[in-house]
């Protein structure tokens, strides 16, 4: 369950960004985002990569580039790295933290129980923003979708799921690959327990869950949204491990930018 918000205080943005390639519309898209919390915010860059590589230092030239250039980067090696006094005395000053990763397990076993997790659970519960990056957008969730199959048709084992960080419980989120392998992993998911809404984010486009529970989207594609709260049949629990699932009566919402979705009464705000 996410960290409880006191009384006089307003639970931050939780911010879950597809990929972002080099590209020129990624610095405005990046700047919109940090704009959320204000003109000259204090930014935290949080970087867990596989294998260190360039895409670190392109993702924080692309935020200088969008017109951020005050912000501290730290680079989890190992999980030790997530007890680092400095990083959390840094965090309980910032008004964004970003989380990037390459793989959302990576990120998951370097933070998951460390001081850094419960630290960015207590501060989002007091208004910091937080936004996930590529894997790092998978991470937000209690339900963590950890890996998957390809294809639009979910199957059995399609999806793996583990331990994410918990700033929400409300949904899935898929950010990985194409459309359609994100729409048959996600499906995969709820199969199994339809409590949570399937949100799979393109590249360049971003969901903003706000302290109303409204989802906002942003960029240049789309977030694909699936309800499964009417689901009416699933044979998921039948089938041998590869075998296709039946699902009937889920809906299927595609929002681009400017959207607006209603998590508490699952609609669409006009």
């Amino acid at each position: 369950m996410p960290a409880k918000t006191a009384p006089e205080r307003t639970r931050g943005p939780i911010i879950a960004c597809g990929e972002l390639p080099v590209n020129p519309g990624t610095p405005g898209l990046l700047a919109r985002l940090a704009g959320l919390v204000g003109d000259s915010p204090r930014i935290v860059l949080v970087i867990a990569p596989e294998q260190p590589n360039d895409e670190e230092l392109e993702l924080e030239a692309m935020l200088v580039r969008a017109g951020y250039p005050a912000m501290s980067r730290h680079m989890l090696a190992n999980r030790a790295s997530a007890e680092h006094r400095h990083l959390l005395d840094q965090i309980e000053q910032a008004d964004l933290v970003i989380l990037s990763a390459d793989s959302p397990l990576k990120l998951s076993s370097l933070i998951g129980g460390s001081s850094l997790a419960r630290l960015l659970r207590r501060r989002n519960a007091d208004g910091l923003a937080v936004c996930g990056i590529a894997a790092g957008a998978a991470v937000l969730c209690e339900h963590m979708l950890a890996s998957g199959s390809q294809g639009a048709t979910p199957r059995v084992g399609g999806a793996s799921l583990a331990p994410g960080l918990g700033l929400t419980n409300r949904v899935l989120i898929d950010q990985g690959g194409h459309a359609s392998d994100r729409l048959g992993r996600l499906l995969a998911a709820l199969a199994l327990n339809p409590f949570a809404l399937g949100l799979g984010i393109d590249a360049l486009t971003a969901a903003v869950i706000g302290s109303d529970n409204a989802i906002d989207v942003i960029g240049s594609g789309g977030v694909t949204l699936i309800d499964p709260s009417e689901m009416a049949d699933s044979n998921a629990a039948d089938l041998e491990p590869g075998a296709p699932i039946r699902i009937t009566n889920m809906r299927l919402h595609a929002l681009t930018s400017g959207a607006r979705y209603d998590l508490d009464f699952r609609r669409a705000i006009d």
